[in-house]
């Protein structure tokens, strides 16, 4: 980071500080000089280290936010995001990675994470979906904002969204279908995949308990049986599948 003016005040208070200290009492000019190569010490560090990229503004990237009904019952399921990318952006296959973000505790705080591919982008609509399941379990409510990055052939550029209504965790249901990077997945149906796998791989899994969908993947909390521990299984829309005993 750069030295700021907040930072040259304090070092001037300082010296000034010092210098009275030193007319009062004579003894002190030791200390004086001790404290101003101290000072400028520090200074060089600061500006010998240069503007990092966090002192950067961040791009803004425009879009709308918009409630997504997935599976036609007139429920809102998924929050979406629909970017609206310059020519800069446009052309050939790039990855946008969404940093989902809600206020809680009078602090921006990450919920979610998404990252999907764009074979194709001119004149294509690019999305990103994150499942409002999640919403309504944890009971988070808007406004939210994206962190966004756009990755491609010689191309690596973050920002921001704008952001989002004050949508309420009521707003959305807990739906079976979700939009995930693969398209569209039943979770019940994953559900059916991670029982027929576990019982290939000698598992016992027990009744679930509670799934959720975030961070791009699904997680079943199954209950276990007598004398067997609770499982815990992260399935990606991918088909790989990762579990831990609870």
């Amino acid at each position: 980071m750069r030295v700021n003016a907040v930072q040259v005040i304090i070092i001037i208070v300082a010296i000034k500080g010092a210098m009275n200290m030193a007319k009062k009492h004579p003894g002190y000019y030791l200390v004086l000089l001790i404290v101003i190569q101290i000072l400028l010490v520090f200074s060089l560090r600061l500006l010998a280290k240069g503007e990092s990229p966090s002192d950067s503004p961040l791009l803004n990237f425009p879009g709308c936010f918009e409630l997504v009904d997935a599976d036609q019952n007139f429920v809102p399921d998924h929050l979406g995001f629909s970017l609206q990318l310059t020519e800069d952006y446009l052309g050939g296959t790039i990855w946008v990675c969404g940093e989902l973000q809600a206020m809680i505790n009078n602090q921006w705080q990450t919920i979610d994470y998404t990252a999907k591919e764009f074979l194709e982008t001119k004149g294509k609509k690019l999305t990103l979906y994150f499942y409002g399941g999640e919403f309504k379990r944890l009971q988070i409510n808007g406004p939210f904002r994206l962190l966004i990055q756009i990755k491609g052939v010689n191309l690596d550029v973050s920002g921001l969204s704008s952001f989002s209504p004050s949508y309420r965790h009521q707003e959305f249901e807990n739906s079976d279908l979700v939009l995930s990077n693969q398209g569209p997945r039943s979770t019940s149906q994953v559900e059916n995949n991670i029982r027929g796998w576990a019982a290939q791989q000698g598992l016992i899994l027990g009744s679930l308990d509670t799934v959720t969908f975030t961070f791009d993947r699904w997680r079943f909390d199954f209950k276990g049986e007598a004398g067997v521990s609770p499982k815990r299984v992260w399935y990606s829309p991918t088909g790989e599948i990762n579990w831990v005993d609870k």
